[in-house]
């Protein structure tokens, strides 16, 4: 444990520069900025103690900031008594100061978030949404900090698509009005700005959007702190620096700043792993929201690992089989596990594979219609990360999509040949819902359990033999 602290002492003093002293016409400030938790707690006294040791230097004001999902995916916090309590209490703990609402903070619903809100002792802020009567109270757009002389602004924004809301489906976000970020950012702008000596936007619209769009509809932020795609990046848009840092506490972003008689005079952000050493209080505390017998029972087993794509087939394949179709599609965005181990399964490993409450629809659809929706959805423009992959994950055919030179998709191959002119097909809520995927649809005839109620009935009916091998080419 001495060796890990000596390393933050070293780093923080490498990033503060040698000497460590400013003048008294200078602020040293440092902003720790984390995104897409998603409720990794056992990553959080690695965190706490790294912040800890950052405040204990007294030689620079520390900022811990979040661009938002800071739950779902991992069951006992999101499926703990009082839902992503935990994430929010151990924030709480660590101190954060501010920070943005994700696309997952609204999976648990309006009032469930709300109820968050009010338990985090930091600043919750978001500029482009409109909560109307709803139970989520409109939040504040943005907040402004002082660190000694300084006035530090941080603007919230959320990622808008072309269903008129960030990513997740759309009753979640029934009775709120989003707005686009890059017009939001816009609109406050230079006002902003000569209101703060240091702006800072906190945004969970990607990397793609903060880099191009964000940055470019606010050329007065000195940083956008990003999240969204689970990328690690640290870069400069014209003179707005941006840094991103990846997922689940594998990385944070780190920027130092100078600031002189009001002004920004230097300006270093990088992302780094987080050192070894723990606030050994909090981890020894943990053990209490692991405590859920229910959740760590066995409740059968895998014969070999799963990979993601395994584990989205082996749901499109239950569901297909529980809802009598010819055919069943499932999304990979909505399998949130990357793998799961050969041996005993748990309902904790159930529930993070599948944290959302999904179940299919079924409906009917043409060889042309599942065309079109493969097509469109590759195709995909407004949501960078979930495009040009291998996303709509087949039960009962495989399918190939061809390319063009610029790697867009043209058509699809589908074996066997299909034959029927029309087709019963169970679908992921989240696709048949969800806008993004754009076909033609047909009314829903009836909808199958629960996704995490017949796997936990699959799983508990004998060992699980997982099929590895992909049924989508891309060509």
């Amino acid at each position: 444990m001495k060796k890990a602290y000596f390393s933050i002492v070293v780093l923080l003093a490498a990033l503060l520069g040698v000497g460590c002293t400013p003048s008294p016409t200078q602020e040293k400030l440092i902003i720790i900025s984390t995104s897409d938790i998603h409720a990794k707690i056992d990553m959080m006294p690695r965190l706490a103690a790294f912040v800890a040791e950052a405040r204990a230097q007294d030689t620079a004001r520390v900022f811990l900031v979040d661009a938002g999902d800071r739950w779902t995916g991992n069951a006992y916090v999101d499926m703990a008594p009082n839902a992503g309590l935990p994430i929010i209490e151990l924030m709480n703990e660590v101190g954060y100061d501010v920070a943005t609402f994700g696309n997952h903070e609204f999976d648990m619903g309006l009032d469930t978030l709300q109820k968050r809100v009010e338990d985090a002792e930091f600043d919750l802020i978001l500029a482009n949404v409109n909560t109307g009567k709803t139970p989520l109270q409109q939040p504040k757009p943005y907040v402004i900090k002082r660190a000694g002389g300084v006035k530090v602004g941080f603007l919230g924004l959320v990622t808008n698509y072309a269903n008129g809301h960030p990513d997740g489906d759309d009753p979640v976000y029934v009775g709120t009005e989003f707005f686009s970020p890059e017009w939001t950012a816009e609109k406050y702008g230079k006002k902003l700005r000569d209101k703060c000596d240091v702006m800072v936007v906190i945004s969970h619209c990607g990397l793609d959007r903060d880099t191009t769009n964000v940055a470019s509809a606010f050329p007065y932020a000195d940083l956008i702190v990003s999240g969204h795609t689970h990328e690690t990046y640290s870069g400069k848009v014209g003179d707005v620096a941006v840094v991103q840092g990846s997922n689940k506490l594998k990385a944070v972003g780190v920027t130092t700043l100078t600031v002189e008689d009001g002004k920004v005079t230097a300006l270093e952000t990088k992302y780094m792993s987080l050192p070894e050493d723990e606030d050994l209080k909090m981890k020894e505390g943990l053990a209490d929201y692991y405590n859920n017998p229910f959740l760590t029972e066995p409740i059968g087993t895998l014969t070999a690992t799963a990979s993601k794509t395994a584990l989205a087939q082996l749901m499109a394949d239950e569901g297909r089989r529980v809802a009598g179709t010819d055919l069943g599609f499932y999304h990979i965005g909505g399998t949130r596990l990357h793998s799961l181990a050969e041996g005993d399964v748990t309902r904790a490993d159930i529930y993070e594979l599948e944290p959302f409450k999904s179940y299919l629809s079924v409906t009917t659809m043409t060889l042309e219609e599942i065309e079109q929706m493969i097509v469109n959805k590759f195709n995909d423009t407004t949501n960078y990360k979930e495009s040009h992959r291998e996303d709509l994950i087949p039960s009962g055919l495989e399918y190939t999509i061809l390319t063009d030179s610029k790697g867009d998709a043209t058509g699809v191959i589908f074996r066997p040949e299909v034959e029927k002119e029309l087709y019963t097909v169970a679908i992921s809520d989240y696709v048949y819902g969800n806008k993004v995927y754009a076909y033609p649809r047909r009314p829903e005839s009836s909808r199958s359990p629960l996704v995490t109620d017949y796997l936990i009935d699959l799983f508990s009916r004998g060992p699980v033999t997982p099929d590895n091998n992909s049924r989508v080419l891309i060509k």
